[in-house]
């Protein structure tokens, strides 16, 4: 069982909520981006289940947003908490690349749901690449894997 319970819904920009919103396109604006408010995608709340003293030292929050949005060549994704505020990434879709799969035998091991989330692989982070852990849940967390993967196949065909 994961350490947080999440539900991941469909969206656009434009129906995300206002801070989580404005947080990204600040970003598409300084990174110089056109992300239209009809560009697909999902919010998904995380509360955490537990939390041990490492992890109120490591997360302030006990619940975050995390969106993602894929535009037609751009990746943002935004992680939005009451104490920690709002961290957005972008990268372009032909840079990132996803996590491999891994076998639902070895999620169930691990008590983990298949679902639970995706790591990007790829964004700029200074002059390095970093990778971006999105966590997902029902309903449409598993829609939000296949849209992120269709997309990158999509950018780099």
């Amino acid at each position: 069982m994961s350490d947080y319970e999440r539900s991941t819904t469909t969206k656009t920009l434009a129906t995300l909520p206002h801070e989580i919103r404005a947080a990204i396109l600040a970003k598409a604006e300084s990174q110089q981006l056109t992300v239209p408010d009809t560009a697909v995608a999902f919010l998904t709340h995380s509360r955490k289940r537990k939390r041990g003293l490492l992890g109120r030292l490591v997360d302030r929050d006990d619940e975050h947003h995390t969106a993602l949005v894929i535009g037609d060549k751009d990746v943002l994704v935004c992680r939005s908490a009451a104490k920690a505020g709002q961290q957005v990434l972008s990268g372009r879709l032909e840079d990132l690349s996803l996590g491999s799969r891994i076998a639902a035998e070895t999620y169930a091991a691990a008590g983990v749901s298949p679902g639970d989330g995706m790591t990007i692989n790829g964004f700029h982070v200074g002059k390095d690449r970093g990778s971006y852990y999105v966590g997902l849940g029902a309903p449409d967390g598993e829609k939000a894997r296949e849209a992120l993967e269709a997309a990158l196949r999509r950018a780099k065909a």
